[in-house]
C-alpha cells in the first residue's frame, strides 16, 4: 500500500522532461525513498535501470551496474571499465532511459567522496542533449546534503532536490484508519512515522499487542529494524547508543550528556552531537523566545520509534530475556506509558499547527515552539510547551492526553496558571485534548482529536 507523497511524485514526474538531467532524492534509511521512486517511475514511458550501489570496489560497482542494464534492456554488454563508458554507451542508444543510482553514498565510500562527485558531475554534464537521465538517491543524510554545497562538483546540477522525511502524525494514521483518535496518537508516539515500521502494525490487534509483538519481543520485526538496520548505520558516527540512551524520552543539555563520558572523550562529544544532528538522529531545541541563550539549548531524539526504544527497550534488554515480554511490559512499560505519550502528544499538537500555518490558516504567525518564562514578581519560572508566536503576541496552548474529556474546571485552573505569570500576557489561551471537552467556550480555543485527525488536513501543509 502506497500512502501520500503526492507532491514528491509530481516533482519526479516533472523531471521526465526537465532541462537538467539529474535529480537528487535523500532521507534516512527505511523512510520510503526507493518505494517512492519506483512508484513515480511507473508513469515513465522510457526504460528504467535501477541500481543499488555498494561499498565494494569501484570495479565491482561497474560490473553490477552492467548486470542491471542487461536485465533491463536485454542483450550482452560485455565489460566496461568506468561509469563514464557505461553512460556514454547508454546515451548512444538514443532511447529514453532513467538510471537510478540508489545508495549513492555507498559508491562514494567505495571510490572516494570527491572523486565520485567529480565523476558524476562530468557524467551529468555529458547527458545534456541526450535522452538519458539519472536519479541519485541516498540515506546518509549529511553526505547527500553535501552535494548541494556550492563547493561540491555537483552543485547546481539537479533539476530538483527531494528530502524524504518520515510521515507526520496525520499521514501515519493512514495505516490504522479504524483505530480511535487516542490510539492513533499513541501509535505515532511509539512507532513514529517510518513506513517500514507502520506497515507491520496489525490493525486487528490492540496497541498493546502490537507493542509487545513488534517492538519489545526480541524477535519483533520493528525491533529488528531499529537494532539491525538503523542503529548499525548510525553507529558509524560514534557512540550513538550511549548518547541516545542518555537522552531517552527527555531533554538533555550538553552538560548532562557530557556526564556519560570520561574526561578523555568529552572533547569529541560536540563533534558526535553535530554529526547526529546533521543526520536527523537528534534535534537541537530551544524556546522560541530564547534562541540565543545556550543555557536553554536541549537535545532530544528526533524519531519517536527511537525514543520509545531507548526509553523502554534498550535499558531492559536483559530483563526481557530473563523474565519475558509480558512481565517487563506490565511492570516497567504500562505504568509509564501514558506519561511517555503525553510528552509526544505535545509534538503532535505542534505538527497540527504547522499544517495550518503552511496552508496560510494562521495569519501573522512567525514561529511554533515552547516558551521559557522567568517571572521575578511571582518568583516562578518554567516552560509553556506549545506556543504560537504571532507578529502581535503569543497564543498559549495546554496539551492534554487525558482519559476522557477535559473538564471546564480543569481548563479554568490551567488558564489561571497562565494568567498568573505577570511578566507574560497571552493573546489567546487554548487547549488540545485528545478525547475532547465536556464544555464549549468562546473564551478559549478548543481543539479535540476529531479536529487533529480531520481528513481535510491531509490537503494542508
Amino acid at each position: 500500500m502506497f500512502y501520500h507523497r503526492q507532491e514528491e511524485i509530481r516533482a519526479i514526474h516533472g523531471f521526465f522532461s526537465a532541462r537538467k538531467h539529474a535529480l537528487l532524492v535523500y532521507g534516512k534509511r527505511r523512510v520510503g525513498k526507493t518505494t517512492l521512486i519506483h512508484k513515480a517511475l511507473e508513469a515513465y514511458e522510457g526504460n528504467v535501470i535501477y541500481f543499488q550501489c555498494t561499498s565494494e570496489s569501484y570495479e565491482s560497482n561497474c560490473v553490477q551496474l552492467i548486470r542491471e542494464i542487461e536485465l533491463a534492456l536485454g542483450g550482452v554488454w560485455g565489460r566496461f571499465d568506468s561509469f563514464h563508458d557505461i553512460f556514454r554507451a547508454l546515451s548512444g542508444l538514443g532511447v529514453p532511459i532513467i538510471v537510478v543510482l540508489d545508495e549513492y553514498n555507498e559508491l562514494k565510500d567505495a571510490y572516494g567522496g570527491v572523486e565520485t562527485d567529480s565523476m558524476m558531475q562530468k557524467i551529468i554534464d555529458s547527458l545534456m542533449g541526450t535522452s538519458v537521465r539519472v536519479i541519485l538517491s541516498g540515506s546518509a543524510i549529511s553526505v547527500m546534503a553535501e552535494l548541494l554545497d556550492s563547493s561540491n562538483p555537483l552543485f547546481d546540477r539537479f533539476h530538483a532536490t527531494l528530502k524524504i522525511n518520515e510521515f507526520d502524525y496525520l499521514e501515519s494514521s493512514s495505516f490504522i484508519e479504524s483505530w480511535s483518535n487516542r490510539d492513533k496518537a499513541a501509535c505515532y508516539s511509539i512507532f513514529g512515522g517510518s513506513p517500514a515500521a507502520l506497515e507491520d502494525i496489525e490493525g486487528s490487534l490492540s496497541l498493546e499487542q502490537n507493542i509487545k509483538k513488534l517492538l519489545v519481543d526480541p524477535r519483533g520485526s520493528v525491533r529488528a529494524l531499529v537494532e539491525n538496520t538503523l542503529i548499525k548505520e548510525f553507529s558509524k558516527i560514534g557512540p550513538v547508543l550511549s548518547i541516545l540512551s542518555r537522552i531517552g524520552n527527555g531533554k538533555r543539555t550538553y552538560g548532562e550528556l557530557k556526564e556519560v563520558f570520561d574526561q578523555k572523550n568529552t572533547g569529541n562529544l560536540s563533534r558526535w552531537i553535530s554529526k547526529m544532528a546533521s543526520n536527523d538522529i537528534i534535534d537541537k531545541s530551544y524556546p522560541i523566545n530564547e534562541k540565543d541563550n545556550n543555557r536553554r539549548v536541549f537535545y532530544t531524539i528526533s524519531d519517536n520509534l527511537f525514543r520509545f526504544y531507548f526509553t523502554f527497550v534498550y535499558p531492559n534488554r536483559s530483563r526481557i530475556e530473563s523474565v519475558g515480554v509480558d512481565a517487563v511490559y506490565d511492570s516497567l512499560i504500562r505504568p509509564s506509558l501514558d506519561t511517555y505519550i503525553s510528552y509526544r502528544f505535545e509534538d503532535i499538537a505542534k505538527e497540527y499547527f504547522s499544517r495550518l500555518a503552511k496552508a496560510g490558516k494562521l495569519e501573522g504567525i512567525i514561529d511554533i515552539g515552547s516558551f521559557w518564562y522567568n517571572d521575578s514578581k511571582s518568583h516562578r519560572n518554567g516552560e509553556f510547551d506549545v506556543v504560537l508566536e504571532f507578529v502581535n503576541g503569543y497564543d498559549v496552548f495546554e496539551v492534554k492526553f487525558l482519559k476522557g474529556s477535559m473538564t471546564e474546571a480543569l481548563a479554568a485552573e490551567e488558564a489561571d496558571k497562565i494568567r498568573s505569570i505577570r511578566s507574560f500576557r497571552a493573546r489567546r489561551i487554548g487547549f488540545v485534548s485528545i478525547e475532547g471537552f465536556d464544555f464549549s467556550s468562546s473564551e478559549y480555543v478548543l481543539i479535540d482529536g476529531d479536529m487533529l485527525y480531520d481528513d481535510r488536513l491531509c490537503q494542508l501543509g
